[in-house]
């Protein structure tokens, strides 16, 4: 049974709040009820301000954030295209593996273990000519290795080639703004630092990104996964595609506000400086973060641990702590653990699994104890 004090610090989905928990628990309503249009409508406002997309379109509709990236897939690419996937970790490669499946002809460049992507790499295999779209994640959840995506959407747009990005594990933890950086597609899902219940993708996709959809020369190959049959739902809601996920999107409108009244700025600035604190815990107690210096995200951190004890480290955080954490994906699972440290997690929270670690750790870790805490009090109390 799961204990309603436990503190869920994996990935995602992640802790959310009162107000969040009393949407969704409110009597059903219906889909064409006057209030869920109204509601709808200013949750698509919200999702703008938490992207940065005031001059774009803007998509919310029910679903994983997998099925977001195979709508940018199957929504922008025809069979024969030529693309290039960016892998710095599992869901580099889902993308890899959804374009494939769409018949793409995919090119793909894998980073360095612990490293983002070689951006001069990017550049110099996009002018190599015939790429019609680069997809990237901005931070891949299973590696917690960040992407800059500014830096890789210049690179795609000096070589005239569309840029679309999986921010699943960044919208709202991590800086980015779609209009700045002239993004073409950007998704994300519900569950992760926007700090709503899983259920719901959301995506900002440029005019020149649609104008591409609008030109295919196939029609889309998807009843649902087809942005051009979602805009005029998102242009009026009055009308639907599909039943959507009420109290899903009713709890995602006031995730959303919660960002907006936080402001997108300070809530970018908590996330660095908990990512910050945690992490200088982690190295006190001697167990190193996989990404390197640059390329470590503010919303989730793997981190390596003596090797098979990564299960038996998690078993007793949850058992005896309450504190539930995330193994590794793959080759990674039996010396890694992950955290997610995004949405309303706080610095307290961050103590609170230091501190546990610490514990944990007792009698197999050369540390003085409450070395963990005391490093990353500082780095909290500072800021």
């Amino acid at each position: 049974m799961i204990d309603e004090d436990e503190l869920l610090l994996i990935p995602g989905p992640t802790t959310l709040s009162s107000r969040v928990r009393e949407a969704m628990s409110k009597p059903q309503q219906s889909h064409v009820a006057p209030e869920f249009y109204n509601a709808f409508k200013e949750l698509l406002q919200l999702a703008r301000y938490a992207f940065g997309n005031k001059e774009g379109i803007q998509y919310v509709f029910t679903g994983a954030g997998s099925i977001g990236m195979e709508t940018s897939v199957v929504s922008l690419i025809e069979p024969g295209d030529k693309v290039l996937s960016i892998e710095t970790g599992h869901f580099g490669q889902r993308f890899s593996m959804m374009l494939e499946i769409h018949g793409a002809k995919v090119e793909k460049i894998a980073s360095q273990p612990g490293h983002h992507v070689d951006y001069d790499l990017v550049d110099s295999t996009l002018r190599k000519g015939g790429f019609k779209a680069v997809f990237f994640t901005h931070v891949d959840t299973s590696t917690s290795i960040m992407n800059d995506p500014a830096r890789i959407c210049e690179i795609a747009r000096d070589n005239g080639v569309l840029a679309v990005c999986d921010s699943v594990c960044g919208i709202a933890g991590a800086r980015l703004n779609f209009d700045e950086i002239k993004a073409d597609i950007v998704l994300t899902g519900s569950q992760k630092a926007i700090a709503a219940p899983p259920g719901a993708t959301l995506l900002a996709v440029s005019n020149r990104a649609y104008e591409a959809m609008q030109n295919r020369k196939t029609p889309i190959a998807s009843y649902y996964m087809n942005l051009l049959r979602w805009k005029p739902i998102m242009d009026d809601p009055k009308i639907y595609l599909t039943t959507p996920a009420v109290q899903v999107m009713l709890a995602l409108r006031q995730a959303l506000l919660e960002v907006k009244e936080e402001g997108i700025e300070a809530r970018w600035k908590r996330h660095e400086t908990l990512a910050e604190a945690f992490r200088a815990g982690l190295e006190a107690l001697n167990l190193k973060p996989m990404p390197d210096m640059e390329s470590r995200s503010p919303t989730v951190t793997a981190f390596n641990v003596p090797k098979g004890k990564s299960a038996e480290i998690q078993d007793t955080l949850r058992s005896k702590y309450g504190i539930h954490l995330a193994l590794g994906f793959g080759d990674y699972k039996e010396f890694m653990l992950r955290v997610g440290h995004f949405g309303n997690i706080s610095a307290t929270d961050v103590l609170a699994l230091l501190g546990a670690l610490e514990l944990t750790l007792t009698g197999s870790s050369n540390v003085r104890p409450g070395i963990a805490v005391e490093t990353a009090m500082p780095l909290l109390q500072a800021k």
